[in-house]
């Protein structure tokens, strides 16, 4: 089930967090129902509209015929179509408040981008959707966008954030090691000298 709204955010009922999903489903379908009193079929998203796509695409899934994706990014990525050598195709989507720019290039593979912050420390995780983009200054926006992407996909982005602070932590107590080191032995050169 997706829900329209003008902010082309989306929510999917799968998700096990998403309290918001009873809500969405009964505004959804008063709205049906309002239309249909009125003579008028659909639910009154546009074909163009990104939540149109997405629902035509659980549309497809549901029919028993498979659109290939299990995810929302692998949804999106589908929607998008077949793109041209050197002509990539970027969408822009709004999900829960965070900006998530998904390119698909068939020379340089697909690049998802998500949130960003006004001092970004990107950090680029290879998913089975194509190279995902973090800002580890802004993982609020990875956090409220992790539905989007495929349980397999989650485990590859929170091991390489985990590495990446990893790595730095050890390399920050090296630096301290060193620097600790460096002051006892000028501190020692003084007291020899004081002598």
């Amino acid at each position: 089930m997706i829900n329209y709204n003008p902010y082309n955010t989306f929510y999917p009922t799968a998700v096990a967090n998403n309290s918001n999903t009873a809500q969405q489903i009964r505004k959804y379908s008063e709205a049906v129902a309002r239309r249909q009193k009125c003579g008028l079929e659909g639910d009154g998203a546009g074909d163009t509209c990104f939540a149109a796509q997405l629902k035509q695409a659980e549309e497809l899934k549901a029919s028993g015929e498979s659109c290939g994706a299990t995810d929302t990014i692998g949804i999106i990525l589908e929607r998008i179509g077949e793109v041209k050598a050197g002509e990539p195709v970027t969408m822009h989507v709004n999900h829960k408040g965070v900006n998530v720019s998904v390119t698909k290039d068939a020379v340089h593979g697909n690049t998802i981008t998500i949130g960003g912050s006004a001092n970004p420390d990107w950090i680029h995780v290879n998913t089975s959707v194509g190279t995902v983009n973090i800002d580890l200054n802004d993982l609020d926006s990875l956090m409220k966008c992790l539905d989007m992407f495929s349980p397999e996909d989650i485990n590859a982005i929170l091991r390489a954030i985990t590495e990446v602070r990893q790595s730095r932590d050890a390399l920050r107590e090296i630096d301290n090691m060193r620097n600790t080191s460096v002051e006892q032995a000028g501190e020692k050169e003084d007291e020899e000298d004081a002598q």
